[in-house]
This record gives structure tokens, C-alpha cells and sequence, in this order.
């Protein structure tokens, strides 16, 4: 394989995991104008779903990874303009618990005490070259979460 393209792919997928840290929103310009995902909790969202892609990645609702941590990273051409890469991700975020819209109560502000969400999944995205864009943008993409023991 090109190691070029193992690095571009590498390098694409660490960008959008970068522009996650932000907002959802960050996110759209890596994405085809007809990219799947599919999260975890069976919810899939695309241009035709009912929320939308872009809806799901701009509501007010998201709230933006702290850390992340890519693993055991492979990325597979497939053919001259398309490439999947598969890894395991390891990624937190602020805990959302049902007391946080009623909590003033913190004198706490630099945030490294709060309550962490941690995400570990297995994860497969296929990008592709796009002639209209004219770059690689992220076409598909599915996350499948895993116990934190297996990685112990």
C-alpha cells in the first residue's frame, strides 16, 4: 500500500476527530454531501434522515469531545479514489447527567474536575475522493462501542 495514502486517511480521520473537540459543526466540511453514520444505540443519520446529518451535528444538544485517542489503526485502499481505515478510539467528554441544567453550585471553573464520559468503540470510515470538492471527504462511517475491559 501507498504510504501516502495511509498517512492522508490517518491524517483526515485525526482531523475530524480534532474538529469534534470544538462542535459538530466543525465536522460538516470533512463530510460528503451523502454520508452515513451510524452511531451507537442504533441511530443512524444522513442527508435523507429525519433528523438530518446536519441537524444532528449543529444542534445545541452536541457537546464536543475533550480527549480522544486513535489505536490499532489500519487503513485499506479501495481502488484509486476510495480508502476505509478501521481503529479503536478511546475519547471523553464532560459527563451530561440530568442535574447539569440545575447546577450553579460549582466554584470550579477551570473544568478538570468534572465528571468525564468515556467513549470506546471500534470504528470504520470510508473516504473517498471527491472531483467536485476536489479532496477526500468522509462518505460513511460506523462506530461500534466495546467494554472497557477489553482493552485492560
Amino acid at each position: 500500500m501507498d504510504p501516502m495514502l495511509h498517512d492522508t486517511i490517518l491524517g483526515l480521520e485525526d482531523q475530524t476527530w480534532k474538529a469534534l473537540t470544538h462542535s459538530g459543526a466543525a465536522l460538516l466540511p470533512f463530510l460528503s454531501r451523502d454520508c452515513i453514520m451510524l452511531f451507537p444505540m442504533g441511530m443512524k443519520v444522513s442527508a435523507k434522515t429525519s433528523p438530518n446529518l446536519d441537524d444532528v451535528m449543529m444542534s445545541e444538544a452536541f457537546i464536543p469531545w475533550r480527549r480522544y485517542k486513535l489505536s490499532d489503526v489500519e487503513v485499506t485502499p479501495l481502488g484509486t479514489e476510495a480508502a476505509a481505515i478501521t481503529y479503536r478510539v478511546v475519547a471523553t467528554r464532560q459527563l451530561v447527567t440530568e442535574d447539569d441544567d440545575n447546577d450553579n453550585d460549582s466554584d470550579d471553573d477551570d473544568g478538570d474536575d468534572e465528571p468525564q464520559d468515556e467513549f470506546r468503540a471500534l470504528v470504520s470510515s470510508t473516504w473517498r475522493k471527491d472531483p467536485e470538492a476536489g479532496k477526500w471527504l468522509l462518505c460513511i462511517q460506523q462506530q461500534t462501542p466495546y467494554p472497557n475491559d477489553i482493552d485492560d
